[in-house]
């Protein structure tokens, strides 16, 4: 039965890559939605999977057989991948074993560098380490590793320990998390009052209970560690499987990488769930039957929503973590709205710039030098776009990151409610195997049609072209968000109060409203925080593959042709137009968009970590950083004070006087 169910399972995620690789027949000559031209092009895609003689790979316009040239770039890509996965790996796992015996205070401060570390953009990452051989190179005269191939070569370790940092801080911070929390419990309490040794009771016990839960969490590292082969390969000119498939746009080629990338990832981590890990199964008395769904509609909560929510928002800025991320976000947007609404031109040119003798001194690129961060290849000035598109990459963000949590939520209702639960198990394995497909792939073939811009021009507007990028940077995540959600209400469904709601005539809307909302209101803002981060994130990588928000000018013709430039100035595309400037000594092109994503993603981690310290002050998790020095600064205080000692004439005073009362 287990095994049907594999294959099942494995047959349901082969038709999604199917239908995900002949989407873009769907944007066919210059229109939106072309079902007929996307029909045609499903029906030959069916066609060619069962002729072998359709699959041929074009390189250079000659064709070679698909699977067997496949074969190298794939297997170059995943010895790069899986080494970066079990170097990460395995040093989060020590790193996490060896903090966990640190004071807590140390502990404070590792979280908080492994979140600086969190928000640094992979690309600035693997430009950095690029950089710091070539420093080396340098001042050594000894290239201690090759930094980018050349031709038929290839590189292994550099790429690898590029593609290793994120996912071992992502996974380092979630078993610190997960060790911690796990000493909370009262079996560890049990063995402590026991007298065990902390080391005792971490292999013996600890490991063996959080290792299902690191398990899950590391679908998730590498769902975004997938994302980050595809800029590993292009930064360091790797011929690999991504670069095959950017070479060779056809769906055959696509459903073929498509299905070498899902196939090893998903018998490993379903064969795991299905053949060693037991079901988890919610009861069947939790999946509630809201057969009055729609008629308790008549008794709505009363209109004191909006009273709650700005008492709850009031609540939130008295957190200082709450409220430093959300100034620095709301003060970058404010200076760009003013910058746009008052400057003329947006975008000042230099073209050349002279001395006071009428000399020239600098021509286009200038550096910081001659005008405040530099300009670009065509004399641009970077601040002017830096202030220009900071409303559009953080406005947009926000609004794709709302659109996922709630459209997510509000399906995950009828999820959680209405299916019964084999659907629902049906469903979250389906979904599940997004998690073995790269984002940034699937947003490049969605996108690509739409944004760049073809030789005889845009036949869409700027509208429509954001519309729908930010479409579909949303429905990307929706189901990973819908079942987040769903499992979500499906616990708080397990609880008491639930069930005796339900005894005393409850209906489904005050269930909804009253204990629903309330436990899923701080998670849901976590989850907005987390999602538009990803959004940025995705943003870099489509601006290195020159996908920019909005739509990428692209100029035709000419033996200099000017780099694609962003129709809106985002900051991605800042980042795409000068994804070379490194390797060139012009790091002014690309070092102040990156800062910029890394402020936002910083200011955004205070934000979430400020909703975070505002929901364990509700449910009584003990107090944060500020609050312990202030505890420890009176504690000391009191200590220190001088302490009257009462006099014996007090003592008789009070006993004479209970005497006479006596």
């Amino acid at each position: 039965m287990k095994i049907i169910k594999f294959l099942s399972y494995y047959v349901f995620g082969l038709f999604g890559i199917l239908l995900i690789s002949a989407s873009p027949a769907l944007f066919r000559a210059g229109t939106f939605l072309n079902m007929p031209a996307y029909l045609d092009e499903l029906t030959n895609l069916f066609g060619n999977m069962v002729q072998p003689s359709e699959w041929v790979y074009f390189f250079k316009g000659s064709p070679e057989p698909l699977l067997p040239y496949l074969w190298e770039p794939y297997r170059y890509s995943m010895t790069i991948f899986f080494g970066a996965i079990a170097v990460g790996f395995i040093l989060a796992f020590v790193f996490a074993v060896g903090t966990f015996f640190l004071p807590a205070i140390l502990k404070r401060i590792v979280m908080r560098f492994l979140n600086l570390v969190e928000a640094v953009p992979d690309l600035l990452l693997a430009f950095s380490f690029q950089l710091l051989i070539v420093w080396l190179y340098k001042q050594t005269n000894v290239l201690f590793m090759d930094f980018v191939t050349v031709g038929q070569e290839k590189i292994y370790w550099l790429p690898i320990i590029a593609l290793a940092i994120l996912p071992m801080v992502s996974l380092y911070k979630i078993i610190l998390v997960q060790l911690d929390e796990e000493m909370t419990k009262s079996y560890v309490q049990m063995a402590k009052s026991k007298g065990m040794v902390k080391s005792f009771i971490l292999n013996i016990h600890i490991l063996r209970n959080i290792i299902k839960s690191v398990f899950y969490h590391s679908k998730i590292i590498l769902w975004g560690a997938l994302s980050s082969l595809l800029i590993i390969e292009y930064i360091f000119n790797i011929n690999g499987i991504t670069t095959a498939f950017m070479n060779d746009f056809r769906p055959i080629v696509t459903t073929v990488i498509l299905t070498m990338l899902f196939t090893p990832f998903f018998v490993f981590y379903q064969g795991t769930e299905l053949f060693i890990f037991k079901e988890n199964k919610i009861a069947e008395e939790t999946n509630l039957k809201m057969n009055r769904f729609v008629d308790s509609f008549s008794r709505r909560p009363s209109g004191k929503w909006l009273k709650q929510f700005f008492r709850e928002a009031g609540v939130h800025f008295k957190n200082i973590k709450f409220l430093i991320g959300f100034g620095v976000i709301f003060v970058i947007v404010a200076i760009s709205v003013i910058y746009t609404a008052t400057a003329d031109p947006l975008v000042d040119k230099f073209y050349h710039i002279y001395g006071e003798n009428g000399q020239l001194v600098s021509a286009a690129p200038h550096s910081p030098e001659y005008v405040f961060l530099g300009t670009d290849e065509l004399g641009f000035s970077i601040l002017d776009q830096l202030l220009t598109g900071a409303k559009y990459t953080v406005l947009f963000g926000i609004a794709i990151a709302f659109l996922r949590v709630t459209i997510g939520f509000i399906l995950a209702i009828p999820y959680a409610f209405f299916c019964p639960p084999r659907l629902q198990r049906v469903l979250e394995k389906l979904v599940d195997g997004m998690h073995f497909l790269p984002l940034t792939v699937i947003a490049y073939l969605l996108l690509s049609p739409v944004l760049l811009m073809p030789p005889g021009g845009f036949t869409t507007t700027e509208v429509e072209r954001i519309i729908y990028q930010a479409v579909i940077l949303t429905l990307l995540a929706v189901p990973l968000v819908i079942m987040l959600f769903g499992n979500e209400m499906k616990l708080i469904m397990k609880e008491e109060f639930v069930l005796s709601t339900k005894v005393l005539g409850g209906s489904s809307v005050h269930l909804l409203w009253k204990h629903l909302l309330p436990h899923l209101s701080a998670r849901m803002g976590i989850v907005f925080g987390q999602q538009f981060i990803q959004t940025l994130l995705i943003f870099v990588h489509l601006g290195v593959l020159d996908i920019f928000f909005g739509g990428t000018i692209v100029s035709s013709g000419g033996f200099m042709q000017d780099p694609p430039q962003s129709t809106t100035y985002e900051w991605s595309g800042l980042v795409g137009s000068s994804k070379n400037a490194l390797m060139t000594g012009r790091w002014w092109y690309i070092i102040p968009p990156l800062l910029g994503f890394m402020v936002v993603i910083i200011a955004m981690q205070f934000v979430i970590q400020g909703i975070k310290e505002v929901q364990q002050k509700r449910v009584g998790v003990p107090i944060d950083r500020s609050q312990w020095f202030r505890r420890l600064f009176r504690k000391r205080t009191v200590e220190k004070a001088p302490v009257k000692q009462p006099a014996k004439e007090d003592f008789v005073f009070k006993h004479s006087e209970h005497s006479r009362s006596s």
